[in-house]
């Protein structure tokens, strides 16, 4: 799969968060977008940048076979003020090989990390996040974004 590298700025996420694996992943993940979804979170947020969407995959135990931290949110301006039930993230200026998943969702998400697990990257396992623009469409938009830092 193709990617390239590029350096991206020191980012602020406020969203919601869970801890979980790639075992339960395909059970836990859609559960938490519908309760990022359902709860309206996304209109909850403030210091919103846009309304871009980022999973933001952190706190890792160790790589991608072990758990690890995911946050659903938003890029904002600053973390002075996290609702509560919210979490906010500060993600480091760092250095990221950039892959674009695109095709039927969420079939082409799995995909691009299942050849991202194949690479031979030297990852961090710090920060990495999806990119789901505000136009993002499961049917007719299914582009994303996945930065993985180095």
């Amino acid at each position: 799969m193709d990617y390239r590298i590029e350096k991206q700025a020191k980012k602020f996420v406020i969203g919601i968060e869970m801890r979980t694996d790639n075992n339960e992943a395909l059970t836990t993940m859609p559960r938490h977008w519908n309760k990022f979804f359902t709860e309206n979170v996304l209109e909850k947020i403030p210091n919103k940048l846009n309304n871009t969407v980022f999973a933001v995959y952190t706190d890792y135990e160790g790589d991608y076979t072990m758990p690890y931290t995911y946050i659903l949110g938003c890029e904002v301006s600053t973390l002075d003020v996290i609702p509560e039930g919210m979490t906010g993230k500060a993600i480091p200026e760092a250095k990221y090989a950039v892959f674009t998943s695109e095709g039927p969702y969420p079939q082409s998400l799995g995909a691009a990390w299942q050849a991202i697990w194949k690479t031979p990257l030297k990852r961090a396992y710090t920060d990495d996040f999806e990119v789901y623009p505000p136009d993002f469409n499961p049917q007719t938009n299914p582009a994303v974004k996945i930065y993985i830092a180095l």
